[in-house]
């Protein structure tokens, strides 16, 4: 649970960071598909934190392979939402692509 708490919040964080970010670089060098990506990866980690809170009363090897799903799911968004932020600021900002 713990682990779970962490690498959700982490991820939630960043993914949102991330995004806002996006956004603002929507004025720097205009509209591009990734934002809308990003903004529905949001919605995962919120989600799972949101359905966390629903399973309480579930058993508990439920909830212990619902936490370990989601951990590592939420790990990947982590590595996707870092390789996507990669991408876009080489296509879009170094132009170097």
């Amino acid at each position: 649970m713990k682990t779970f708490s962490v690498v959700t919040s982490v991820s939630m964080v960043f993914t949102l960071t991330i995004a806002v970010l996006s956004i603002l670089g929507i004025g720097i060098t205009g509209l591009y598909p990734a934002i809308f990506v990003l903004l529905a990866v949001i919605l995962i980690p919120t989600a799972s934190k949101y359905y966390a809170k629903k399973i309480v009363g579930r058993s508990a090897g439920f909830q212990r392979n619902y936490y370990a799903i989601l951990t590592v799911v939420n790990l990947l968004l982590i590595l996707v939402v870092l390789w996507m932020t990669f991408v876009i600021v080489h296509d879009r900002v170094l132009h170097d692509c």
